[in-house]
């Protein structure tokens, strides 16, 4: 029976080297791009194995600590991607119930055995969580003032304030002039479509050059070159669409079909 693997990782280029990792092994990979998107999935298709990442919102630990602490599902292993930014931490996985860590970047073989090692190794489990304190009785409310009595320290409204004998009344003082509101600021003017476009077609053509370039030396074969440069135009793909304004869509579009065809 294939091994079922969960992989929850906010990076699609990690998504994809994962999904590739197990290309060739007996698995089956399911990928989602958080970890409250892994903890729900966790419940549908009951994984073998979670693979999380230590540096999403909901991060690895947190995953480990929901899914071993759903019933039926303490039993899964869980494995947290931590990187020299974001080092694995001994005391929340401990606390988490996280089973194992594997450092980005990695040897896919690496991955591939700490799998299955994890796989023949009893797992660990989460720490209890401690009950939540009980609720303090409300204090009691204030006797309600007799009906119609003004309150103490105040007058009642409506009443003349008190003076003293003989003393000449109060004049009320003017209405303070409302204040003026303040101007709203221009707005920022759009970037022409054009000018929007160029950067950003100098940066992909740049870069795919010179990942081409640097791919070269690092004796691939050409089959594996093609696949690195078309993930990576996926990832410019995803980049552009979320930073380029919409007035430079048309541009944008026509741009990144020359490049990708």
């Amino acid at each position: 029976m294939p091994l079922n693997i969960l992989v929850a990782d906010d990076s699609v280029t990690m998504r994809r080297i994962l999904e590739l990792t197990f290309a060739g092994e007996d698995a089956t990979v399911t990928a989602v791009d958080s970890g409250d998107a892994a903890i729900a999935k966790a419940s549908e298709i009951r994984p073998d194995v979670v693979l999380a990442d230590a540096s999403m919102a909901t991060d690895g630990y947190a995953v480990a600590s929901a899914i071993k602490s759903t019933p039926g599902l303490e039993n899964t292993a869980i494995v947290v991607l931590a990187s020299q930014k974001t080092p694995y931490d001994e005391g929340k996985g401990s606390q988490s119930g996280v089973d194992d860590h594997v450092i980005k970047p990695f040897d896919t073989q690496a991955v591939i055995d700490k799998v299955k090692q994890v796989m023949g190794s009893p797992r660990a489990a989460a720490a209890a969580r401690p009950a939540p304190p009980a609720a303090r009785p409300a204090p009691p409310a204030p006797p309600a003032a007799p009906k119609g009595a003004p309150r103490s320290g105040t007058i009642a409204f409506g009443a003349p304030a008190p003076t003293a004998p003989g003393a000449p009344a109060a004049q009320a003082a003017p209405p303070a002039a409302p204040p003026r509101p303040a101007p709203a600021p221009a707005p920022a003017p759009m970037p022409a479509p054009a000018a929007a476009a160029a950067p950003v077609a100098a940066a992909v053509s740049a870069g795919a050059a010179d990942l081409a370039g640097k791919l070269d030396g690092l004796g691939l074969t050409p089959d594996q070159v093609q696949g690195v440069l078309a993930l990576s135009r996926d990832v410019i793909e995803r980049v552009v669409w979320e930073v380029v304004p919409d007035l430079a869509e048309t541009i944008i579009k026509e741009e990144i079909q020359r490049l990708t065809s």
